[in-house]
Order: structure tokens, then C-alpha cells, then sequence
């Protein structure tokens, strides 16, 4: 394996991550209305276990010291993201792989807004009204509402970042650069 590749758990976890996020974002658009419970019994399922992937990927993440890579905080990391991210705005894809710099620290931040979609997730699960919830009870509307709109919000970002991300794999693979195939399959 390259020194610059990733490892097999950090490409088993990228999966798991991708699938279990694109079911919670897909059911998200089915669950609006009391026809779609089944949908929304799907999205709780597939929520919990996405948290428990997003806290393997955080515990894999510092247990093999990629936290430096996904939130640089050296000045010369820094300086790697800022010039990749410039080389990016003049349309110069950046580069991939175990190391820091721009596309390490954007899968960082997409980290970190699962981890918000995802706690708040389980706080709503916790909370869901009329006892159904882990501890929910008929007095947890208000949390219940606030939570759900925190987890909206966030979700949003989620979505942003989905949807960027999939067009930047998309925009590489044009380049002819195989960051899929290097990340999902492991191929250099």
C-alpha cells in the first residue's frame, strides 16, 4: 500500500458512511406525511446505525492519527489547503489521499455535519413524543420540535456537502483522476 493511500477500515468506514447517509437523506424526503411511517421507521433504524458508524470513523480516526489530516492544525497543513484550495478556484482539482490538505480537511467538515445530523438524530429518537422514544413522553413536543429543526438545518448542510461531493468525484474522474477507485476500491 502506497504511503499516501488509505487504509482497508478507512475505506470499509467511507462505505458505510456513504451508504447509511444517502438512505438517511433519501428517506428524509419520504417521511413527511403519516402515509410514509414505514419510511420513517427505516430512516430511525438507518439513523442509529449511521451513528454508530460516524463514532467508529471519529474512534478510527484518532486512533490512527488521520485527526491531523482531516483538521489540519499545523501552519504548514494550513498552507497546503488554502494554496490547494486557490489552485481549486482557477479550476485546479486538488489532490487526494492520506495527507493533508484541502480534500482531507472538506471530509472533515463533512464529519463533523453527519456528527451533528447524527447526535441530534439520537436526541430526537430519545425524545420522540407520546412514549415512543427511548424516554420519550407527551410533555417532550417542545424538545421534540427543536431538536427536529436543528437536525433540518444541519441536514441541509449534509445535503450540500453530499451533493458537492459527489460532483468534485465526478469532476476528477472527467480529470481523469480515480479518487472513487482509490477510495472505495483501494487502486492507485
Amino acid at each position: 500500500m502506497a504511503k499516501d493511500s488509505w487504509d482497508s477500515p478507512t475505506h470499509a468506514l467511507h462505505w458505510a458512511l456513504v451508504i447509511t447517509i444517502t438512505v438517511q437523506l433519501a428517506t428524509s424526503l419520504l417521511i413527511a406525511s403519516p402515509r410514509t411511517r414505514l419510511f420513517f421507521y427505516v430512516h430511525e433504524v438507518v439513523g442509529l446505525v449511521a451513528m454508530l458508524v460516524i463514532l467508529g470513523h471519529w474512534m478510527w480516526s484518532f486512533a490512527n492519527y488521520d485527526l491531523r489530516l482531516l483538521f489540519p492544525w499545523s501552519g504548514e497543513e494550513w498552507a497546503t489547503v488554502k494554496a490547494e484550495f486557490h489552485g481549486f478556484l482557477r479550476g485546479k482539482l486538488p489532490g487526494g489521499g492520506r495527507r493533508a490538505g484541502l480534500s482531507s480537511f472538506v471530509h472533515g467538515l463533512g464529519l463533523l455535519a453527519v456528527t451533528g445530523m447524527g447526535l441530534t438524530g439520537v436526541l430526537i429518537f430519545l425524545v420522540i413524543p407520546s412514549g415512543r422514544g427511548a424516554q420519550g413522553a407527551s410533555h417532550d413536543y417542545a424538545a421534540f420540535t427543536a431538536l427536529s429543526v436543528i437536525h433540518r438545518d444541519i441536514g441541509y448542510l449534509v445535503w450540500i456537502y453530499w451533493f458537492s461531493h459527489v460532483a468534485t468525484t465526478l469532476l476528477h474522474s472527467v480529470g481523469h483522476k480515480p479518487v472513487a477507485a482509490k477510495i472505495f476500491l483501494g487502486r492507485d
